[in-house]
């Protein structure tokens, strides 16, 4: 039997639901939803999607279903569409502002389009009077600048999710530097003018860093020393904040209380990184 045929008739026993209930819902025969809940019968699209929406599926069972039928998936038609369901630039903004932990806002060129408090104090920046165009801003290159190079702990496993991303970008992936499209190319030579201790450790990695398939939510680990609050441990999680315009959201999570109270010295101004006082390497 097709497994969506069993997956139709759990559907319907799982919620109490006859045959004769969902066949008068559909507008269709007792028999026919037997015939089709046993593998008898392929629906057409139009009575399986009648069936699924009366039994009121979720997206994805839903999806599974038709596409184990051999339909197109609908559940993307089904969703919210509100025309404010995704985040402006603005919006994105203003939401991480109010956040007590490190958090940016990432084109998906791998730019960083908007950085609240928390993260330019921790790294060191003001975004207001410097990385003004969108290649220095872009995250891949700052594994070779040691204005933050040289305070990711963790630079290899770091690195290695940036060039990963690089490698199987959607936009034009890049599985060898000199084989990057006109805007990675770019990139990727601000890279090159990087600190030449980097740049060479970049290289020996890029070969043995498999392509990173996007997903809409992920994670990475960064561990950033800090000259004057010392080792602070971050799970970086990358989510969707606009997928039209290719936003995502990176909330650096403090992963322990030590690293929470170190964060607060030096967000409230008490380290030598502060914005006030420039950034380390100005």
């Amino acid at each position: 039997m097709s497994e969506w045929a069993v997956l139709l008739r759990k559907a319907r026993t799982d919620i109490g639901m006859s045959r004769p209930a969902l066949a008068a819902g559909a507008g269709v025969s007792a028999q026919t939803v037997k015939a089709y809940e046993l593998g008898l019968r392929r629906p057409s699209q139009t009575l399986l999607s009648a069936l699924l929406d009366v039994l009121e599926l979720d997206r994805r069972l839903r999806n599974e279903i038709l596409v184990g039928a051999g339909f197109a998936p609908d559940g993307g038609q089904l969703g919210p569409h509100n025309p404010d369901y995704m985040y402006t630039v603005e919006e994105a903004r203003s939401l991480i502002e109010g956040h007590p932990w490190p958090a940016c806002v990432a084109s998906e060129m791998m730019e960083v389009v908007a950085a609240n408090r928390a993260a330019q104090r921790l790294w060191g920046v003001d975004l207001d009077h410097e990385f003004a165009s969108p290649v220095e801003r872009n995250l891949a290159t700052f594994a070779t600048n040691p204005r933050f190079a040289d305070h990711v702990k963790n630079w290899e496993a770091v690195t290695s999710v940036a060039i990963g991303v690089l490698k199987g970008h959607h936009r034009g992936a890049v599985p060898l530097p000199e084989s990057a499209t006109a805007y990675f190319a770019a990139v990727m030579e601000r890279v090159f003018d990087g600190n030449p201790r980097y740049v060479r450790r970049l290289l020996d990695l890029w070969d043995r860093v498999p392509a990173r398939t996007p997903k809409i939510r992920w994670f990475f680990e960064t561990v950033w020393s800090d000259n004057v609050a010392g080792e602070m441990r971050f799970k970086v999680s990358v989510a969707m904040a606009d997928e039209p315009g290719g936003l995502t959201f990176h909330d650096w999570i403090p992963a322990d209380a030590e690293t929470w109270s170190r964060l607060d010295t030096l967000v409230r101004g008490c380290g030598t990184r502060a914005i006030s006082g420039g950034g380390a390497g100005q």
